[in-house]
């Protein structure tokens, strides 16, 4: 049985939220950053399009290679753009994606999937805030902002009392200062929250790093290594059943201290 939290931090995409990729909306996005760039020699839309294929590439396996490390930093908006994508591109063409990096980084998390709150993720936030659990967001991103809209928009804004995001703090997880950073701003220990994941070199390590209280992955049962370490608290395999365990240890917490169960004790 886990220890009710004083707060319950989350990841964000794969927790929170539920992508669907859309990989055929990447070539029109690739003219669209065409037309930015106007025409140059030796860069067409293809060009373009196989810019942006091998940045991507090129970014997840610099995100993978820093997974474990102490404290791994986040890609700047302009880094990704100039040094990823537009490495080999003509120098005005690398300059202007440079200059509007971050709109392009705004631009390209839409292009790349479509998101939606995770099924019993609302009434998970919703049952912590009747038991007075603070909740928050920890999470790498290349545009936290763009989560910020997408709290707004799907109703989890009034419901979380603060976001951490990579791209905002320098900082990407396993580095544990992520979630110190949530705890401090609720004013709790990491001891007292809950952080829930969904991978375990980022997120489990994370937690563990960081002495949170439980650290709990969320996978479905199909996708889970044994053989992993460090190992979570808990696992679940979805909102549902994040809710159960919540649920659980909330209810077993305010059973144990009826004033009747402690006059028998």
């Amino acid at each position: 049985m886990l220890r009710p939290p004083r707060a319950l931090l989350l990841d964000h995409g794969g927790v929170l939220m539920r992508s669907v990729k859309h990989p055929e909306r990447m070539a029109g996005f690739a003219a669209r950053v065409h037309a930015l760039t106007g025409p140059a020699p030796g860069l067409d839309r293809a060009a373009v399009l196989a810019g942006i294929t091998a940045g991507r590439a090129a970014y997840r396996a610099w995100k993978n290679g820093l997974a474990r490390t102490p404290e791994p930093r986040e890609i700047r908006h302009r880094e990704l753009w100039e040094d990823f994508i537009a490495a080999d591109w003509p120098p005005a063409a690398r300059a202007l994606v440079g200059a509007e990096a971050t709109w392009l980084c705004r631009e390209l998390v839409l292009a790349e999937s479509d998101r939606t709150v995770a099924p019993g993720m609302l009434d998970t936030l919703r049952l912590a805030r009747r038991h007075g659990v603070r909740t928050g967001i920890v999470s790498n991103t290349l545009v936290g902002a763009l989560n910020r809209d997408l709290a707004r928009r799907f109703g989890t804004d009034p419901l979380l009392d603060v976001q951490v995001y990579s791209d905002e703090t320098g900082r990407r997880k396993p580095d544990p200062e992520m979630i110190r950073l949530a705890a401090r701003a609720l004013s709790v220990d990491p001891s007292d929250c809950w952080y829930v994941g969904d991978h375990y070199d980022r997120d489990v390590v994370c937690g563990k790093r960081a002495g949170a209280g439980a650290t709990i992955l969320m996978r479905p049962a199909d996708r889970r290594d044994p053989q992993a370490r460090p190992r979570p608290d808990a696992e679940v395999a979805d909102g549902t059943e994040l809710l159960d365990l919540l649920r659980t240890a909330l209810t077993h917490h305010d059973t144990a201290h009826t004033p009747g169960q402690e006059a028998a004790a």
